[in-house]
């Protein structure tokens, strides 16, 4: 898997997170709750796990950190 997504909103306690595995199912949600966003975290190795890539999906569009 090369990308996980996480649904938060601000203020979101560990509790309300919700993580999907695929990018079909990040959208759906981004768009079924407009106020949350859905923050994408990528591969780094085996070992490392996942680290963010600071770019998100709220209600369906993509937005990309310059």
């Amino acid at each position: 898997m090369e990308f996980i997504y996480v649904l938060v909103s601000d203020g979101c306690e560990w509790e309300d997170m919700i993580v999907f595995l695929s990018e079909e199912n990040a959208i759906k949600m981004s768009i079924k709750y407009p106020s949350c966003r859905v923050e994408i975290f990528s591969k780094k190795d085996i070992e490392s796990g996942y680290t963010s890539t600071y770019n998100y999906y709220q209600n369906g569009k993509y937005f990309q950190s310059s």
